[in-house]
């Protein structure tokens, strides 16, 4: 249907560049592996982190999981705030497996490399310039080729491309300008509006930094904001979803922000079950921007193409294709600028994460 560079990138991904030794027989390297699995993993927003609901998320949980199915073997996992804390529990022997929240440029050496010579390596590429690596215990060299085995499939290959994209794709999208001015409002106008944040979240069970993330991106924190199409507050509602909403005064902060989330939430309510969250949140932010029709068409669209469209991955591919008429013209809603609501939801996880980051820091 398209060959978008996510595509390409899912067609030609060389997973693994091994740097364990992974000779012998499967079975001899199965029988090597210990009773229980410890994995010790550094917790990051988007590589190990608990959701709004208190869950687990995040690319190596993910991993992880499918790797815990794939060995039949228990999992312990440890998790660390911080890469100096995870290296030393490392080095200590507690685990068997270490997961850095790290991307490291293909020219960069191993984590390994820091903590002696001799540790199984797997450094998996995901994308053309960046490897994320795990590091092995020395007596795991059959895991390792397990490992290597299991990821080199192109059923493993698939899944790991999908999940760079569901945590990593909207990355790279703000620059230093952005960040300097998301740092600086931070401190001067989000205190003025945490509160309320707060109060919608609870009130939905949604994590308050997500709603922020979302009012930033709508408003930058602005309650007199207003955009050429009449658009207005904090979260800014069109005069007719305010009547619908009982907002009297979309420039009212309070007014804005818990009428923009029970927004957010009636359209997250009409999305099918099936999709499961982070995925939810981003097709109802999705629908947020462009109208939830023409979210339905995207989904359309990866159907035909025999694709899941279930996963915001390739939702995100076939929103774009709204605004070409040999597609828009075959669907219900007809045009749209589809490019929008992609950069609209990939700005808003970017801010997500910064914020959440920023709201942990030491004061």
């Amino acid at each position: 249907m398209r060959a978008t560079a996510l595509g390409i990138f899912y067609l030609a991904v060389g997973l693994l560049l091994p740097l364990a030794a992974c000779s012998g027989k499967t079975d001899s390297a199965r029988s090597q592996l210990p009773a229980t699995l410890t994995v010790l993993v550094q917790e990051d927003h988007s590589f190990y982190s608990r959701n709004e609901t208190d869950e687990w998320v995040g690319f190596n949980h993910e991993l992880i999981d499918r790797m815990q199915r794939h060995l039949a073997v228990p999992v312990e996992i440890k998790s660390f705030d911080s890469e100096e804390a995870l290296l030393l529990a490392f080095l200590a022997g507690q685990g068997d497996i270490m997961c850095p929240a790290l991307a490291l440029k293909r020219a960069s050496p191993d984590p390994a490399a820091f903590v002696g010579q001799g540790f199984p390596t797997l450094r998996l590429k995901v994308s053309d310039e960046e490897d994320f690596v795990w590091v092995l215990r020395k007596d795991l060299g059959g895991t390792s080729a397990l490992l290597n085995n299991w990821l080199h499939t192109t059923k493993s290959q698939l899944f790991v491309a999908n999940l760079y994209a569901k945590y990593f794709a909207h990355l790279g999208l703000l620059n230093k300008f952005d960040l300097v001015m998301l740092k600086v409002r931070y401190k001067r106008d989000f205190p003025k509006f945490r509160v309320l944040f707060e109060e919608a979240g609870r009130r939905h069970d949604l994590d308050p930094m997500f709603l922020a993330a979302m009012s930033y991106q709508e408003s930058h924190w602005n309650p007199k904001a207003r955009s050429h199409t009449g658009v207005r507050g904090l979260m800014m509602l069109t005069q007719d979803t305010a009547a619908l909403l009982g907002v009297t005064n979309r420039l009212d902060p309070r007014q804005s922000v818990l009428g923009g989330t029970r927004y957010l939430v009636q359209i997250k309510n009409q999305i099918e079950d099936e999709i499961g969250r982070p995925d939810k949140d981003y097709y109802a932010l999705a629908a947020y921007n462009v109208g939830l029709g023409h979210v339905q068409d995207a989904q359309e669209l990866v159907k035909r193409d025999g694709e899941d469209h279930t996963l915001w991955s390739n939702l995100r591919d076939a929103l774009p294709l709204l605004s070409e008429p040999a597609y828009y013209t075959t669907l219900k809603y007809g045009k749209a600028r589809g490019h929008e609501p992609v950069r609209y939801v990939d700005s808003i996880r970017n801010y997500y994460a910064l914020l959440s980051q920023l709201d942990t820091a030491p004061k």
